[in-house]
């Protein structure tokens, strides 16, 4: 079992302390990034974990990580160090250029829009995973994993096909700590028993009432469809459902799929004036995520007001 904290490849770095410099062994080497895992900021992984598909499942449906797969393109914009020239001719750095990159993708629209959501200025960190299923981080004040400090991070403008040219989105941001990358890297080589290029992101699911709640209803009819193409997601568990009336839990007792793929009709307490709000939600273990078939889906709320 790989142990997270037994698996991580740190250097040492320091005037007191210069390690590594040797060539003897296995070379860790940062390939092709495929893939980013964008977590939130101050994030520390559990060194204590085995790192596997379970664990790694377990933090997206907990919203605790993002995964944006199939890099296209990968251009490191990075600025370069500022030198000061002084008036003997000496040289030193006045400012270190920081990391910044830009990365493409040909997913389509919908993931386009997914890449937009994700605009903001210090609210995750990010972790870079290659095309041999390497992973490289940062280390955690406790020794842990964490991913590097990003500052700004954009979706970029949709890239619209042409003759020649197919559609295309992308993702710009940037590094705000340097020291994380060249002093305090976190390389761990890809394991036997977890190969992270194979982790899905998550599927969004869109959800609505069938037939507008009333009161003196005992079920809710509701109809669940990927944002994606509109396909019917079916083999949802009433445990799969979070249903709330004026904010207070009031989960669904059954969940009968029997008539039309997709769209279900959950059975309620009855219901009273007031407003009633349902989303995916795995009750059993209290995360906003719902694994199906070895596939993750979320959503967002919906509410009606019963009358």
């Amino acid at each position: 079992m790989a142990i997270l904290n037994n698996i991580r490849n740190l250097v040492v770095c320091g005037l007191d302390a210069v390690l590594g410099t040797g060539t003897k062994g296995c070379r860790p080497e940062l390939k092709k990034t495929q893939e980013l895992w964008f977590v939130p900021k101050g994030f520390v992984f559990n060194g204590a974990a085995a790192l596997n598909t379970t664990y790694a499942e377990q933090l997206q449906a907990e919203g605790k990580l993002v995964v944006v797969k199939k890099i296209q393109g990968f251009t490191d914009n990075s600025s370069d160090d500022q030198i000061e020239t002084l008036e003997n001719g000496v040289k030193r750095v006045t400012t270190l250029g920081l990391y910044e990159f830009m990365v493409d993708f040909v997913n389509g629209i919908y993931f386009h829009a997914a890449l937009t959501s994700l605009n903001s200025f210090g609210s995750y960190d990010v972790l870079f995973v290659d095309t041999e299923g390497n992973i490289f981080g940062t280390k955690a004040a406790n020794g842990s994993l964490k991913g590097f400090s990003v500052g700004t991070l954009q979706g970029g403008k949709l890239k619209f096909a042409t003759d020649t040219e197919g559609q295309r989105e992308s993702l710009m941001f940037q590094l705000t700590n340097r020291p994380e990358v060249d002093e305090n890297y976190v390389f761990i080589q890809k394991q036997a028993d977890f190969d992270p290029r194979t982790l899905e992101g998550v599927n969004q699911v869109n959800l609505e009432y069938v037939n507008a709640p009333a009161v003196g209803d005992i079920t809710l009819t509701v109809k669940a469809s990927l944002t994606q193409n509109g396909e019917a997601v079916s083999g949802l568990a009433f445990g799969d459902f979070s249903v709330k009336k004026d904010g207070v839990a009031a989960n669904p007792m059954t969940a009968d799929e029997s008539v039309t793929a997709g769209t279900y009709v959950l059975t309620v307490t009855t219901l009273t004036a007031g407003v009633i709000a349902t989303s995916l939600y795995d009750n059993p273990n209290s995360r906003i995520g719902v694994i199906l078939d070895g596939v993750l889906y979320k959503s967002g709320t919906i509410s009606a007001t019963v009358a």
